[in-house]
This record gives structure tokens, sequence and C-alpha cells, in this order.
């Protein structure tokens, strides 16, 4: 059998068992069945690609995303787990691409050239001129046979009651049922599975324009003379842009060792000291502005970095004010972390104090591959290459952990000041968190602000809302967590409390 009639009998047989696996279905363990198989089949397809790291990486990543699909069902992991796909997908070209926007980007349009490629490994199986006539002679052979014996059926069916009764009562034993609405409603599944498979299978159209743009993106700068178009090159000299740099870079050092200052003077040493009232200004204000400052800062020292500067002759001094200035920033970074955790301390963990963290890691990370880039002199196409990996990675190790029942689990046994926020739990957090906040009715009850009744009505609405969800979910949509709750729900009953 032709390679091409095999990937093409594989795309066909993908799409169908997506259709099967995903119609009227959410996430659970038909994803990680279905990966299982496109993975396969992406390893037949493109054997070469197997041995490349970011490959192995993004299949890994894949497989590992629809895991944990089946296991906490989060839309963490969910999400990583389509970012994956279209990564992979991406990646397994005969052109090899390092990035991982490159990457994203030969997914997405892949994915809507499936349909393509089917059509091209379908023309590549078609007879050619020399043998249409022996494809009409067996199409003679057998298509004739076939409508004369439909057409002598219908008259019989129609002239003889006795045989149309035969004729049902076979039709009803030995065929298949056949609705039509169900055939309609399953169109679309297949079609979306056509894109996919025809996607992770088919070549696609962009991948040598992607590789050959790549490859004018080199890791490491080299020096190269400037074209001065509108003005002399002694205005624009390179010594004049050392001593402006050297001013710009001296004058933000002493404005972060400020702010640093305070910081180690009021967060650091006066931990826990600071008011409600201070700590929520610092978080809803503070925050989100400080974040920005440590962004513009490395946008400040990507401009300075950006050529010929990093080959200046004796540019110590301003290296060296450009390592505390990444340093001093990591400082702040640092600051802020302890100032979001304080306000967890006080009053629980959410996902937006949550994504506070993560997002500092990355920019400690980013801050990193900052230092990396004026010291070793690397380019911008270095820095956007390794923290995009970082990104992607740091999605898949925080898709590890169930946040919505970690979540609920600090907020309710956590020794923070005020009360404990219900109406977050019960209508904020995902229902994953249900059978937890049953096992805890008691310290809710306690220390939130909801009386009996109401959080009584609260907790009954949210396991109907569940219960409601997964009423018309087959096997194919099961996942530990929901698992779990529909047993402990169905061990205690609707009002027993723990």
């Amino acid at each position: 059998m032709k390679k091409s009639l095999l990937n093409f009998a594989l795309i066909v047989t993908g799409s169908m068992l997506y259709t099967h696996l995903f119609w009227r279905e959410q996430l659970g363990l038909n994803t990680a069945l279905f990966s299982f198989f496109a993975i396969g089949a992406a390893g037949w397809r493109w054997p070469e690609a197997l041995a490349r790291r970011e490959v192995q990486v993004l299949m890994a990543g894949t497989l590992l995303s629809a895991l944990l699909t089946v296991w906490h069902n989060s839309l963490l992991a969910k999400g990583g787990h389509v970012v994956s796909f279209l990564l992979l997908i991406g990646s397994l070209q005969q052109e090899k691409v390092r990035f991982v926007a490159f990457a994203f980007l030969l997914g997405l349009v892949n994915v809507l050239e499936g349909p393509l490629a089917l059509l091209r490994n379908l023309q590549d199986n078609l007879p050619r001129r020399q043998s249409w006539q022996s494809a009409a002679r067996w199409a003679q052979l057998t298509l004739l046979p076939l409508g004369l014996g439909a057409v002598f059926t219908f008259l019989y069916y129609s002239a003889n009651p006795k045989f149309a009764q035969a004729f049902d009562f076979l039709w009803k034993r030995f065929s298949f049922s056949f609705e039509w609405a169900y055939f309609g409603e399953k169109t679309w599944p297949f079609f979306r599975g056509l894109f996919v498979m025809g996607g992770l299978l088919g070549a696609s159209l962009l991948a040598p324009l992607a590789f050959k743009v790549e490859s004018k993106l080199p890791l490491i700068l080299q020096r190269r003379q400037k074209r001065h178009y509108l003005c002399k090159p002694g205005m624009l000299s390179l010594k004049s842009e050392f001593r402006a740099s050297l001013i710009a870079f001296g004058l933000l050092n002493g404005l972060i060792f400020l702010a640093n200052v305070a910081d180690l003077r009021y967060v650091w040493v006066s931990y826990g000291e600071a008011s409600p009232q201070e700590l929520s200004q610092y978080v809803h204000e503070g925050t989100y502005l400080l974040i920005f400052a440590i962004l513009l800062a490395m946008g400040a020292a990507i401009w300075y970095f950006r050529g010929n500067l990093n080959f200046y002759p004796h540019n110590e001094w301003l290296r060296g004010l450009a390592f505390l200035w990444l340093a001093q920033n990591a400082m702040m970074a640092l600051s802020v972390g302890l100032r979001n955790w304080q306000y967890v301390a006080h009053y629980g963990l959410a996902y937006k104090r949550l994504g506070v963290f993560w997002f500092l890691c990355l920019v400690l990370y980013g801050l990193y591959t900052l230092f990396q880039k004026v010291k070793y002199r690397r380019s911008l196409a270095f820095l956007l290459h390794r923290n995009s990996w970082a990104v992607y990675i740091s999605i898949i190790v925080m898709s590890l952990a169930n946040w919505d029942l970690a979540i609920t689990r600090y907020n309710l046994q956590a020794d923070t000041k005020g009360e404990i926020d219900a109406r977050f739990l019960i209508q904020e957090v995902s229902d994953k968190n249900l059978f937890i906040l049953f096992q805890h009715y008691g310290r809710l009850l306690e220390s939130s602000q909801y009386d009996k009744e109401t959080l009584e009505n609260a907790l009954d609405k949210k396991r109907a809302a569940f219960e409601r969800r997964r009423q018309a979910l087959s096997w194919r949509s099961w996942n530990y967590s929901d698992a779990r709750n529909e047993y402990f729900l169905t061990q205690t009953g609707s009002v027993e409390r723990q």
C-alpha cells in the first residue's frame, strides 16, 4: 500500500474516531484515547521528526496534559493540551522550526489546511489516465447489477405486501439503524476531526517559509555597519550612545535602589505589620504597576543592548550597571511576591493571586535570560526562543496541580485574618471542589458570611448544576475528578452534612 493511501486512511479513521469520542461529550477519557492514536499516527507519518528534542518534549507534553485532563479535568490542563497539540502539529514538519511562536502559527495554519491534506492524498491515489478504461469496466460489472437489484427490490416491495413484510423483517435484523438527525449532528464533529487529523498528518504549505524566516534570526549577535540616512555618523556615534546609556542606567539604578530600600524596610523587615487596608492597596494598586515597571525595565535593557553597543570596547562599566539593574529588578519582583503572599495569608488564595506568583516566576526567568543576553551577546531572537519555551513548560507544570482543590483546601484550613469567602468557593471555583465543601460544611457555617439556610441552598444549587452537567455524558467524558464527586454525593445524600 502506498504511503499516501495509508495516510489518507489514517486521516479518515482518525476523523471517525474523533467523531465517536467527542460527539456530545466533554473532554475526559476521550482526550487520552484520541491523543495516543494521534501521536502513534504522527510517529508513523513523520519518523524523521521523532529525533528532534522539541518534538519529544511536545509529544510528552501532549500526552501528559491529556492524562491530567482525565485525572483532575482542570481548565488549565485542557488549555495546556490544546496548546501542546497545536505546537506538536507545527513542529512535525520536514522543515525544523525552533521558535514556539512559529510552531504555534504553523499548527493553526495546518489545522485550517487539514481537508487539503486529505484531498492531496486522494489525488495521489487516483488512477492514472491509462487506468480509467479498466476502472470503467469494473464499475460496469459491479454497479449495473447493484442498480438492477435496487430497482427490482423497489418494485417487488411496492407490489407485494408479503415481500415488503419479509424485507422489513430482514432489514431490521441484519442492518444498522440509521437516523438522519444523528447523521446531521455528527457531520460537524467529523469535519472537526478532519481538520485535526489532516493538520497532524499533512505537510504545511507555510513550513518552508517559516524555516526560511527562522534561518535569518540568529541567536548570537553579530557586529554590523550601520547606515546613516538622515544625519552624519558623528551625530549618532557609538560613543555618544555609550555615554547616554551610562547616564540612563546610572539614573535608573539610583531610582530603583530607593524603591528597594523602601521595600526592605516596610515589606521585608516589618513583615506582618501592615494593616489589611495597606495590604489591599499594595496588591490591588501597587502590584500591577510594579510588574509593568519591571517589564518596562526589561524593555530598556533590550533597547540599549540591541546592537553594536555590545561590542563597544571597554564597556565593563555599562555592563556592570546593566547587571546591577537586572539584579535590582529581580529584588523588586521578590518584594512583589512577598506582598502577594502576605495578602494570601490574610485573605486566602484566589486565581489572580496564584497568577501573580506564576507571572513573577516567568519575570525572574526573563531577567535571567536578559543577563545571559548582555553577558554573552545574545540576540532578541534568543530571548524570544528561551522565554516562549519557558511559558509553555510553565503551563504544563502548573497543570500538574488541581488548583481548584488547592484553593479550597487552603482557604478552609488556613488561619486567615478574615472570614472564609464562601461565595467565592461556591460560585466562582469550579464544581471540582464540591465534595470538599460538603466535608467542611461545619467550617463554612462557622467562619463564613452565610447563614445555615443560605449555605445549604448554595451548596444544593451547585450540586444540582453538577448533576445536570453529568447527566448527558457517557464513559467517553469520564474523569477522576467528576467520579470522585459522584461517589461522595452518592454516599452522603443531599441533606446529610459532614
